[in-house]
């Protein structure tokens, strides 16, 4: 399988991912993964996206979660890694600042 520079085309990520389409096609549909282009066609998924189209269904299979508790809950899971990130960096702003005085 040859990827398109950085992105997967609709039927590289279903292969990768062990994905059906129509999930996939569901996936886009409640935005919990937005690919590039217009239609099925043309979409194109960057790496990311395979991560998260398989956390996702393991939410909805494991937990049974339905598609839009799982774009709400991916969302807040992106939002906790953001802020654990920046917590990390301002924690080593905050010790250098100290560590020079």
């Amino acid at each position: 399988m040859e990827l398109t520079g950085q992105y997967f085309t609709f039927d590289e990520i279903c292969c990768v991912t062990d994905m059906p389409s129509q999930i996939m096609i569901e996936m886009v549909h409640h935005g919990i993964i937005e690919p590039k282009g217009s239609d099925p066609e043309s979409w194109q998924f960057n790496i990311q996206m395979a991560t998260v189209t398989k956390k996702a269904y393991r939410l909805h299979r494991d937990l049974e979660i339905d598609w839009s508790g799982i774009a709400l809950a991916i969302s807040l899971l992106d939002q906790l890694d953001q802020l654990r990130d920046e917590n990390h960096h301002l924690r080593r702003r905050l010790e250098r600042f100290t560590g020079q005085r």
